[in-house]
């Protein structure tokens, strides 16, 4: 979203069915990790950037959800299975990179979109690997944006690694980008406006109440309906004139797509919940959320003197609801 004053957010919510939001980490400039399990490649950042991930307790490489670097490049992965693929070893001249290993290896690099498309067609080679954590190779693709306000999705499939410079810059799981926007015709009817009265067989029958024009749109959790949803509001909401009204803004429509927990039950009887939602300023590099257990929106910016420090650093996520209470 770009407000009236030109900030740029990438927003995102976070559904799984175990908890991701337990802390935001900080990787230097010039920061040599781990970008692969099997291969052990390792990399050296070129930019500082932080997210919501983890340090591995083994070789404290990065494992980034979604996040920020110096540079304003903004990032996210998502689920996508029975479509993600990944090539079982890397060519001689790429670096072999696990898939929830990406968003650290390009925050690390880029320092534009054009740099993003440059790694993936030509520098990172998306392996075959198990994540440690889930004992299975996590199904992914990604979005990524920048301070130009466009975003590029990659997607990872049997024919090659796909990349998307075109889209409305919305993306959710599976079905491929490609699909869901194809779909978006299937709801040209549903409008903000309302439905105006009409003369039927001899009656007037007027819309109840306000809302009549959203008639149609899908409520369901499914991916197809939430890209459905997300998408009708990112054309007609009220444009935020500034960074904190973008913040409020895209809180309120992530919030149609919140799962709570209990409503989508996996075939292992876990709950899929939205662990927490993340509202990315690429302008001023800042990171604010807001959790499953505490809806009070936090921030950590990637400050100029934060940018400076030399090692890893993490800010550990309250898990417990902050209510104001007035008496």
């Amino acid at each position: 979203m770009e407000t009236k004053d030109k900030k740029h957010f990438l927003s995102r919510t976070m559904d799984f069915m175990m908890e991701m939001a337990q802390e935001l980490v900080f990787t230097p400039k010039d920061q040599p990790f781990i970008v692969s399990y099997q291969d052990q490649q390792e990399i050296t950042s070129k930019h500082a950037f932080l997210g919501m991930g983890q340090l591995q307790d083994s070789d404290n490489a990065p494992i980034t959800f979604d996040g920020v670097n110096d540079a304003g490049v903004t990032g996210a992965v998502l689920y996508f299975p029975g479509y993600a693929n990944y090539v079982e070893r890397a060519e001689a001249n790429k670096w072999a990179v696990s898939p929830d290993k990406v968003i650290s290896a390009v925050l690390s690099q880029a320092a534009s979109l054009t740099d993003v498309e440059d790694l993936f067609q030509n520098k990172l080679a998306l392996v075959n690997e198990a994540s440690p954590t889930l004992k299975v190779v996590p199904p992914l693709h990604y979005i990524f944006s920048d301070t130009s306000g466009t975003s590029v999705i990659i997607e990872p499939q049997a024919d090659g690694i796909h990349v998307i410079k075109d889209s409305v810059g919305v993306m959710t799981n599976s079905p491929d980008y490609h699909w869901h926007e194809t779909n978006l015709r299937n709801y040209l009817a549903v409008r903000p406006k309302q439905h105006a009265e009409i003369e039927f067989l001899g009656k007037t029958l007027r819309p109840f109440s306000q809302g009549s024009g959203t008639f149609g749109l899908p409520g369901d959790f499914t991916p197809v309906s939430r890209f459905i949803r997300t998408a009708f509001m990112k054309n007609n909401v009220e444009q935020a004139p500034d960074e904190f009204a973008a913040v409020s803004l895209a809180h309120h429509m992530l919030e149609s797509v919140s799962i709570p927990r209990g409503i989508v039950v996996t075939t292992d009887g876990t709950f899929d919940y939205t662990c927490y939602s993340a509202y990315i300023c690429a302008e001023s590099r800042s990171y604010y959320y807001s959790t499953y257990g505490n809806q009070r929106i936090r921030c950590v910016k990637l400050t100029p003197e934060l940018a400076k420090e030399p090692n890893y650093r993490t800010f550990k996520v309250n898990p417990q609801e902050d209510i104001e209470y007035l008496n």
